[in-house]
């Protein structure tokens, strides 16, 4: 499944969390 992660404030704990799932998802994620 291709995911597009859209984070208009893409700093500090906004940041990390959206690496962390890119990271640890089964999925085709986009930042």
């Amino acid at each position: 499944m291709n995911i597009l992660l859209v984070e208009p404030y893409y700093t500090g704990s906004h940041k990390s969390w959206a690496q962390g799932y890119q990271s640890f998802s089964n999925h085709n994620v986009q930042i």
